[in-house]
């Protein structure tokens, strides 16, 4: 089977949720078949296990697997066992596995392998002229897969889901505005597609680095994709917010502003900053921000090259090669990707964002972009979703478009403002806030306070 198809990180979640969840073991019980991992005994052996066990006490074994184990490996030779030993280990030091994702893959993994085995058989049974055998073959294949995965929600019959503790699972993180997370209190989740809209020139990817820095402080993996900026660049920008530090040469004396919530000066200073070039400070905060338990990894793509399928093949190169599973997309940013010069650009554009949904819905991620307004709505001190550049239709495709702009006046004061211009779920739209910013250390959101009507010009 191709590793396209499903990885080694797969297959170890797969077993992990067998000896831990009683659902999940419910579900994959008689339809993914132990004969399907041909590249390991061990995992054979293991799911077998679980199988017989859970055919017995209707549930997973959990710790009971190793009293099953050592009865199964009782006569075998000490190298076989050990073999067991330090796969189990391994699985034991896994961390919770996204239950729908793994379920997907595995799902797509049994229906790669039935429909290969049955094209063989088709073309033998259709060269022999039994094409009503043929098609049911073919039919029989189609129809394998894990029920469970696309059975739909019984409105009248099963428990609410917005009731269903699991969801909290989905939960990702804030936005990182605390005046819009109020009123957002649902936050970011698994398969939201969000935009960031700006100018040129208009804190776009700054936005995209403090959302990738909110991401890391509530442990996610994290991808950043970058198609204008250098890695280097981006990896500076992320070093600066994470440790409070200038990209100058050296130490530098940095002005501070401090705001109330009525979008006043209350304070202002002057205080030496370290610089992202003094190596014990990065990997200061660098450990720092490790704890909390993400991680990130920063692609860079020439620009007008990267296609929605390399994006596609890179995860999966990932998740096979490199055990890496992001929990977030940071793409800034689409239109700066590989589109075509033609009169279908806008087109291409919408599919791309479509499929950028689409990567969101199927594994279980939380995918973030970046966009451009039109040449109207640049000194808008508010925008509206008509300020879109290129094609309006990015506004439905994504869950949250989250516009940030600025006046001439408040760009001399480091101070702009971010505005819910569409919004799927809960919490409303057409509402922000104002905030300040410093970005002589890195940092998008320093204080935030409501927007006022009377600036919005």
């Amino acid at each position: 089977m191709k590793d396209s198809v499903v990885s080694q990180r797969i297959v170890d979640s797969f077993i992990f949720l067998c000896i831990t969840d009683n659902k999940f073991l419910k579900t994959v019980r008689g339809v993914v078949l132990p004969k399907y991992f041909k590249k390991s005994t061990i995992v054979q052996d293991i799911v077998k296990l679980c199988y017989n066990f859970y055919d017995v006490t209707q549930s997973a074994p959990g710790n009971h697997l190793h009293d099953e184990l050592v009865k199964f490996l009782d006569k075998r030779d000490k190298e076989t066992k050990e073999l067991y030993i330090t796969y189990l280990t391994k699985i034991q030091g896994m961390d919770l596995p996204n239950k729908d994702y793994i379920l997907s893959r595995i799902n797509k993994f049994i229906q790669a392998i039935e429909f290969e085995d049955s094209a063989i058989t088709f073309i033998n049974v259709a060269k022999n002229g039994d094409f009503e055998k043929a098609k049911q073959i073919m039919q029989r294949a189609l129809r394998v897969g894990i029920v469970g995965e696309d059975t739909g929600f019984d409105l009248l019959n099963d428990f609410p889901l917005h009731l269903l503790s699991e969801k909290k699972n989905e939960y990702i993180m804030p936005i990182g505005i605390p005046i819009i997370d109020r009123r957002l209190t649902r936050g970011l989740r698994r398969t939201d597609f969000v935009c960031i809209l700006g100018g040129f020139k208009g804190k776009k990817s700054w936005g995209c680095i403090d959302m990738g820095l909110t991401a890391l402080e509530h442990g996610n993996k994290v991808l950043h994709i970058t198609h204008e900026l250098s890695d280097t660049d981006t990896a500076i920008r992320y070093y600066m917010g994470m440790g409070h530090l200038t990209d100058r040469d050296e130490v530098s004396l940095i002005p501070f502003e401090e705001y109330n919530e009525a979008g006043e000066i209350i304070q202002q200073w002057e205080e030496e900053v370290d610089t992202v070039f003094n190596l014990n400070k990065v990997v200061e905060s660098r450990k720092a921000i490790a704890r909390l338990g993400g991680r990130l990894i920063i692609k860079k793509y020439d620009m007008g090259r990267c296609t929605m399928g390399e994006i596609n093949r890179y995860l999966d190169w990932l998740e096979t090669y490199k055990d890496f599973i992001p929990d977030v997309i940071i793409n800034d940013y689409i239109e700066k990707m590989f589109i075509p010069g033609n009169e279908k650009r806008n087109d291409y554009i919408n599919d791309m964002y479509i499929e950028s949904k689409a990567i969101a819905d199927e594994r279980k991620l939380l995918m973030i972009t970046a966009s451009q307004v039109n040449r109207a709505a640049l000194s808008k001190v508010v925008m509206d979703q008509s300020d879109t550049a290129e094609d309006i239709r990015k506004v439905g495709n994504v869950d949250l478009m989250l516009a940030i702009s600025q006046s001439k006046k408040q760009h001399a004061s480091n101070v702009m403002q971010a505005w819910v211009l569409a919004n799927r779920h809960r919490g409303g739209e057409f509402f922000g806030a104002s905030f300040n910013y410093n970005l002589n250390v890195g940092q998008l959101i320093c204080d935030c306070w409501p927007l006022r009507r009377e600036n919005w010009g």
